[in-house]
């Protein structure tokens, strides 16, 4: 459910401002290309789904979902390793954290939270 209530805020806004904005009058949204943290979405399958069902009585109906998940990453405190977090994590955790690969150290995950970006491309 967590997809959906947060699918659903981003249509709303997209909505919004393309009702706002005058580069889109007449303009058909082809595709919504979405960056979001891979610790906000349980599967990309079912963020694509919210989308699908969500977006049916919209100006969004006939557009596609394109998903670009960014991944969490760990900065360990101990042997200052920085990269991809290799392990799941729990996205409900509000201080996740994992193992560091280098040195075994528990280290805070950082990034993969939030949309980073929305893109819609539009029909000529």
């Amino acid at each position: 459910m967590h997809e959906y209530s947060l699918m659903q805020r981003i249509i709303e806004t997209i909505c919004k401002n393309m009702e706002e904005g005058s580069d889109f009058q007449g303009r058909q949204v082809k595709e919504v290309v979405l960056q979001i943290g891979s610790l906000d979405i349980h599967s990309p399958e079912s963020f694509r789904q919210a989308f699908e069902v969500l977006a049916r009585e919209t100006a969004l109906a006939s557009s596609t979902l394109r998903l670009k998940v960014i991944p969490g990453t760990i900065s360990c405190p101990k042997c200052g390793f920085q990269g991809v977090c290799q392990e799941d994590v729990d996205g409900h955790d509000p201080l996740p954290c994992t193992a560091c690969p280098q040195c075994g150290t528990i280290s805070g995950v950082i990034g993969g939270r939030g949309i980073e970006a929305i893109e819609l491309i539009l029909e000529d």
